[in-house]
Formats: C-alpha cells, sequence, structure tokens
C-alpha cells in the first residue's frame, strides 16, 4: 500500500518537505482533528470495542455488530471459517518493522468458536505462533494453508489439543520485503485450485512439500499470481497480480486490487494468451472501479493529509471483495467492497456486465457503505460468513502507514506501534436480522454425507457452496458423481450446475 507520501516527497521543494515535517511532528501521522474542539477523538485516545461502534456511519439497511475482540483477537490482518463454523484469524504482530534483532516472529494464528450461539466469538485458543508476517489463510484438508516468511505453509494439529502440531512448508520462494507487499490471500476458488496473491514483488515459486519436490519447475511470478492443485501440487503463474486482496465473483471471475486500484478484474487469462501467441496484448486487467487520481472515497474522519495530490482518493485500498452471501440482500449481493485503513472506512461498488468484463458505480453517492469517526478503526479485510454476513477486520492501530513510505523524522515514532495489543471483528447484518438457528453460524459441513454437500452447491450463500465444493474436492467421494450430474443438467439451477459441473 505505497501512497502518496513517496510522490509528495518527489514533488516538493526541500524547503516544503522541512515545513510538512515539522507539522508532522506536532501530531499524529494519520488521523487528528482539524481544529481544537472539533468535536472528534483524538488518535491518542483509542477507544473500547463497544464504544467505538457509536462511532460507525453504515448504510441505513444494515447494523454493525461486534462479533470479537481484544483480548481473544489481536492485529488482524485475513480471516476464514473452516467447514464447522469455527473463526480462522491471521495476527500480524510484527508490523511494522518485525521482530527485535534475534527475536521471535511475532505473527499468529488463532481460532475462535461462538459456543453458545450467540454471534460473539467469545472462545479463542492460538493455533500458531512464531510467524513471520503471516498474510493470509485457506482452510485445506485437515488443517489450514497460512502465507508467511515468503513461503505457504500447512498447519494442522493431530492430537487434538487445538495446537497445531505440524507445520509443513509447501512452497517457498515468494518474495520477502515490504509486509504490504508480500504474498497473501490464498483462495480456493471455483477450477479447484487455491490462488495467492503474489503481493506485487514476485519470486521465484518452488515446491518444497516431501510428495511434490522435483516433480515441477520453479515458477517465476514476477507481473503474476500464483495457482496450485492442492491435490498433486502442480503449480504455475496466473495472469494479473494483487497487493493485498483476491476475489472471485458467482462465475469465477478473479479481482485483484493495490493501493490506487480499488477493483481490478483479470480478464485474460494465460491458457487464452498461450492460445494465441501471435496477438499483441498491452493489459490483462481491467479497473472495473475508477482509480488513481480520479477515484474518490468519503472519509468521515477528520484525517491529516499531507499530499493534497491525493486527499479524498484511495491511498490504501485494500481487501478487495465480491459479496455473495446472499443475507444482504439483492441490492448488494455481487457488489464490491474495498477497505481503505487510512480514511476509516470500507467503499462499495455495484458492478454490472459491461461487455467483456464489468463496470462499477459507487454504491451511494458521496457517502460511504462503511466509515468511522474512530480514527483508529483501521479495516484492512472483508469475509462472507457462514451465515452470509459480511464480516469486516478491523486492525485497529493508530498509525498504519509503513515508516518505508514517510519521511526519515517520523520513521521511528513511537506510536507506530500504538494499538498492538487490540483488534476486532465486526459482523454486518440486515436490520431486524437475528440468528435463525445455529446452523448459520455453524454450519457442520464437515460432518454431512456427500449428497448433503451436492445440495449445498444450490445455496444462495457462496460461502457454503465454496466449502462444499472444496469438501467434495478433498474427499474424491465417486459415490456422488450421480447427484453431480443430475445438478449439473437441471436448468433451474444455474450457479449451482456451474459448480457441479467443476466437481465432475
Amino acid at each position: 500500500m505505497k501512497s502518496w507520501v513517496a510522490t509528495w516527497r518527489s514533488r516538493l521543494s526541500v524547503t516544503t518537505i522541512l515545513i510538512v515535517s515539522w507539522l508532522l511532528l506536532s501530531g499524529p501521522v494519520v488521523g487528528r482533528a482539524e481544529e481544537a474542539g472539533a468535536g472528534q477523538k483524538s488518535p491518542a485516545s483509542p477507544l473500547g470495542a463497544v464504544a467505538s461502534l457509536s462511532e460507525f456511519r453504515l448504510h441505513p439497511k444494515f447494523r454493525i455488530e461486534l462479533a470479537a475482540a481484544e483480548p481473544q483477537v489481536i492485529d488482524p490482518v485475513a480471516l476464514r471459517f473452516d467447514e464447522n463454523g469455527r473463526m480462522w484469524v491471521v495476527e500480524m504482530g510484527d508490523y511494522p518493522n518485525g521482530p527485535a534483532a534475534g527475536g521471535r516472529p511475532l505473527s499468529r494464528v488463532r481460532w475462535l468458536e461462538d459456543t453458545d450461539g450467540d454471534g460473539r466469538y467469545e472462545t479463542a485458543r492460538v493455533f500458531a505462533d512464531g510467524l513471520l508476517f503471516a498474510t493470509g489463510i485457506q482452510p485445506w484438508g485437515d488443517g489450514i494453508l497460512v502465507t508467511a516468511a515468503g513461503e505457504l505453509l500447512y498447519l494442522e494439529d493431530t492430537d487434538g489439543d487445538g495446537v497445531a502440531d505440524v507445520r509443513q512448508t509447501w512452497y517457498s520462494g515468494f518474495k520477502q520485503e515490504n509486509p504490504q507487499l508480500r504474498a497473501n490471500h490464498p483462495t480456493f476458488a471455483l477450477d479447484n485450485r487455491i490462488y495467492v496473491a503474489n503481493g506485487l514483488r514476485g519470486g521465484v515459486v518452488t515446491a518444497k512439500r516431501a510428495e511434490w519436490a522435483g516433480k515441477s519447475k520453479p515458477v517465476a511470478i514476477s507481473g503474476r499470481d500464483f495457482r496450485f492443485n492442492p491435490l498433486n501440487g502442480v503449480c504455475e503463474a496466473v495472469n494479473g497480480n494483487g497487493q493485498f486482496g483476491l476475489t472471485f465473483d458467482d462465475l469465477g471471475r478473479r479481482f485483484v486490487c493495490s493501493n490506487r486500484n480499488p477493483c481490478r478484474h483479470v480478464v485474460l487469462s494465460g491458457e487464452y494468451l498461450s492460445a494465441n501467441p501471435r496477438l499483441a496484448v498491452s493489459e490483462v486487467m481491467y479497473d472495473v472501479v475508477t482509480s488513481g487520481a480520479a477515484s474518490r472515497i468519503f472519509p468521515i474522519s477528520k484525517i491529516w493529509v499531507t499530499s493534497n495530490l491525493h486527499e479524498g482518493q484511495f491511498t490504501a485500498a485494500c481487501g478487495v471483495t465480491i459479496y455473495r452471501g446472499g443475507m444482504l440482500g439483492k441490492d448488494i449481493q455481487g457488489n464490491a467492497f474495498t477497505c481503505d485503513p487510512t480514511g476509516n472506512l470500507v467503499h462499495r461498488e455495484v458492478l454490472s456486465s459491461s461487455g467483456a468484463t464489468v463496470a462499477g458505480m459507487p454504491g451511494r453517492p458521496k457517502i460511504e457503505f462503511l466509515a468511522s469517526r474512530d480514527e483508529w478503526f483501521r479495516p484492512v479485510n472483508l469475509e462472507v460468513g457462514p451465515d452470509g454476513a459480511l464480516y469486516v477486520v478491523d486492525m485497529y492501530r493508530a498509525v498504519v502507514e509503513h515508516p518505508q513510505w514517510v519521511p526519515d523524522e517520523l520513521k521511528e515514532r513511537p506510536d507506530n506501534y500504538s494499538g498492538n495489543d487490540r483488534g476486532r471483528i465486526y459482523r454486518i447484518v440486515p436490520i431486524g436480522h437475528t440468528i435463525a438457528n445455529r446452523d448459520e453460524a455453524a454450519p457442520g459441513l464437515g460432518r454431512v454425507a456427500g449428497p448433503k454437500l451436492v445440495s449445498e452447491l444450490k445455496s444462495p450463500n457462496g460461502w457454503r457452496r465454496d466449502t462444499a465444493a472444496r469438501l467434495i474436492f478433498q474427499k474424491q467421494d465417486r459415490s456422488v458423481v450421480p447427484e453431480l450430474e443430475r445438478l449439473a443438467s437441471n436448468p433451474d439451477e444455474v450457479i449451482g450446475r456451474i459448480h457441479a459441473l467443476w466437481a465432475l
């Protein structure tokens, strides 16, 4: 999320830099009232999790609830739910500068459970710690996959104590640079492959799992993302690359983002281009949402900005997510949501077909889907849950800008770590929504028979469809083929047919 600072420093005179640096030293890098008595909370004063709820302004059809907060979750940056409704959270305690020389890495993976069905994940356990700059997570098999320290790791608990006792490196070679520019978001897709956003810095990725090592050549992913088959390890680079964010729509189309590009569709995949080697193509991605200097965001917090060049624009777009949960209604289904933690907001775009791609329009003119007056609110990621709600990952920090992108005078600010004992997960649901049954939060798909999994491919909630598809692919149970064939031939189940065909 390299921001306005690099541009600012390159364009302003030395005298101007000194003046603005002096002004910055008098207050936080991001988030201060424009004038005394403006009625806004100071970034030096974080709010409690419950108190912070009153600072939100949300689309009037919805409400925001607290799903988890410190001490159950701290420094969250990524979130997934497993097939039984357990919430898995990646915590990047290393941010921004990593552990002290010779110190233990500070990233963790924690799982949380809502044991009483009230929607609050009150039970938490550290599953794995000692990870370096962990960035993403994906359930697979009997464990989870995690991107960290230039590797894709597989972690598993084999003795039932809730803590990982297996730690395998499946792939390595993703570049390790700034923590905002590392491989992230391992995501199981419609084509039964797991995709990884390369973080914009690429690398040369090599299989390290014992069964796969030596069976495939190292894969260079400069300017491209990474994809692999989790059953046999076959891997490749794929067109398009994302910084911190990776998502798919109901048709399996892939979308990514970068700090100034809130939503980009990867229009042309590699197989089409390789089949037409004489075709000259200048770009494989399309900005479906207005980007760069033309982008517009509307924060309600009093953000102190050092560059007029980027004021009111996306500077830290991340966590792009196509909402597919069903719960929030037809007007929201298929919309694109993108976080901007420097603006303390979540932006929404309504997508519509436009030739070979889609085009976005702001959900409401000059007003964000979700924004906060609390300048510590740092939404960095989004996830659709088993219940169909939209979950917001709030890292909750005073300063979210990495020191690499700020003037030298500010690199060692003491408040770079303010908030590293906090973190929140919020859930957005319709006004009047109540939990109808325990199956919403804890679906138990991991314990159901094959035919039930096939029926889940028709669910209006994309999370349930994706999870059922993953389990069908994992188990390789041939007994469900007749059920899949029946679904694939049913003209009334458009989305279910697509899943069934890929499963076959």
